[in-house]
């Protein structure tokens, strides 16, 4: 695993079972995010504005797209992460149809919140579905 088509490029591919966890796919994003330029930091880890917490926004989000398709699809069948124009898109594969939507908002429910999240945290997202499946990306300012 590692860089794909091009330095900005890292795909993750998780075999025609797909990956059932959350763990695998979280795994690969930590391993892009510590391979990008600048990843020792540079912002004093004040998890303010900076690029620490532009990473912790990355894993968080990559965290609810891989649970949405571990929770509603067959599993994670493979993971994208591209760095372009200032930022970092993370691409969720599935073997589902169903096109995801953010359920209603009924705060001090336990569920039913992580696109309300993806959406709040991401400059924007969305689904592009194929014969067989569909992909679920968001994109978010790069670290």
């Amino acid at each position: 695993m590692g860089p794909g088509d091009g330095e900005n490029h890292w795909h993750f591919r998780f075999g025609p079972g797909g990956v059932r966890s959350v763990g695998p796919g979280l795994g690969c994003v930590r391993d892009v995010l510590a391979a990008l330029p600048g990843a020792g930091g540079g912002d004093g880890g004040d998890g303010g504005d900076g690029a620490s917490r532009r990473r912790d926004d990355v894993l968080l989000v990559a965290c609810e797209l891989l649970a949405n398709a571990c929770d509603h699809a067959p599993g994670v069948t493979c993971l994208d992460v591209d760095l372009a124009d200032g930022h970092l898109t993370v691409a969720v594969t599935d073997g589902a149809l169903t096109r995801p939507v953010p359920a209603p908002w009924r705060p001090g429910q336990p569920h039913g919140h992580g696109l309300h999240v993806v959406e709040r945290i991401s400059t924007r997202w969305g689904v592009s579905p194929f014969p067989g499946g569909k992909t679920v990306w968001a994109a978010l300012p790069a670290p």
